[in-house]
């Protein structure tokens, strides 16, 4: 199978339609389980996955993804990210990002890293995250000064080569702060949360059950549309939903648990729309891949068998017209 490559915004880049995910290979057992994680993303490369996307803050994920890439470092793209552990360090932010990007380059065994992130819910007042169910408990919301103080504490390490561009983790920020922030001109890319279950990034309504509302908040206000009038690259996130979008949940949830009424919903879209030839992650993924808007959808790996169920997505048989208007007529009618 041969995967299908799309321009990166503006930095002439060219990645994946599908990108490796890294936050679980960074959470092991061991140095088998190490080993295991290893293979897979040296077998994704093979394969043709060429964005890998990883975090000081994913446990072990830029080592083992380090002790990957070792050989192939010119063959992929490579994006990482900054958090800022408390508001007081805002004031030496430049000293906070130096020493970050330094240490994520000895763990990546690499000299450059090609996508540098801001990794901190953006919004209009600094603070406390607002909205999540389940904020961060060591990370402070930024705001739009924050975000352009931070490029430009990232000038010198350009300037070095050991940065090439800067994107934004904005999948669950504030819209009129993210609106302003991609109207800069001052970022490459960002990482926007949509999945079948969550369309407020395409400006449509929120599901009653999602606590991330990517739109403007009353349905007329697009992420994905500024993005792509501002030629910033899209990498979609959560396009599982946080794991709720598959066959069977392995894990016991209440039943008003959010994954678990995804889970349902999910489930009841699949029945809609009678396509038995897919499994629910697959019919995600397809979903996903039909945003023309969206340079490289980010999906979490960590062993071969989900690999290769993901890299053999080509072979199956593609939405329908029919499939997606019928996705589309079945989301209009949730209730918000």
């Amino acid at each position: 199978m041969i995967l299908k490559y799309n321009n990166f915004g503006k930095t002439g880049l060219k990645v994946s339609e599908i990108g490796f995910g890294g936050a679980a290979i960074g959470y092991t057992s061991g140095e088998d389980e190490d080993q295991a994680c290893i293979t897979c993303v040296k077998k994704a490369i093979d394969f043709g996955i060429n964005f890998f996307d990883t975090s000081p803050v994913y446990g072990r994920s830029e080592i083992n993804l380090g002790r990957a890439i070792n050989e192939k470092r010119d063959k992929i793209i490579v994006a990482s990210k900054v958090r800022i552990s408390d508001i007081s360090h805002l004031e030496k932010m430049k000293t906070v990002i130096s020493t970050s990007v330094e240490k994520s380059l000895v763990r990546l065994k690499t000299d450059y890293i090609d996508i540098l992130q801001i990794h901190h819910q953006v919004g209009d007042i600094r603070g406390k995250y607002q909205f999540r169910s389940n904020p961060p408990e060591f990370a402070p919301r930024l705001d739009f000064h924050d975000c352009i103080d931070f490029v430009h504490n990232v000038d010198h390490l350009i300037q070095s080569g050991k940065i090439r561009f800067i994107g934004l983790t904005g999948w669950d920020g504030d819209y009129k702060t993210l609106k302003m922030l991609l109207e800069s001109g001052k970022f490459s890319s960002i990482q926007i949360l949509y999945n079948v279950l969550n369309q407020t990034a395409n400006g449509k309504h929120i599901i009653s059950n999602s606590d991330c509302n990517q739109g403007s908040g009353n349905g007329s206000g697009s992420i994905l549309d500024l993005a792509h009038a501002n030629n910033i690259a899209v990498l979609g996130i959560r396009s599982l939903a946080d794991g709720a979008i598959v066959d069977n949940l392995n894990r016991k949830l209440n039943q008003q648990d959010k994954v678990s009424i995804d889970h349902r919903q999910a489930k009841e879209l699949k029945a809609i729309l009678q396509r038995e030839d897919l499994s629910l992650s697959q019919l995600a993924l397809l979903f996903c891949l039909k945003n023309k808007k969206i340079s490289s959808v980010i999906t979490g790996l960590k062993t071969i068998r989900e690999l290769e169920e993901i890299i053999n997505i080509r072979s199956l048989n593609d939405l329908t017209i029919q499939n997606l208007n019928t996705i589309a007529s079945w989301y209009d009618n949730i209730s918000v």
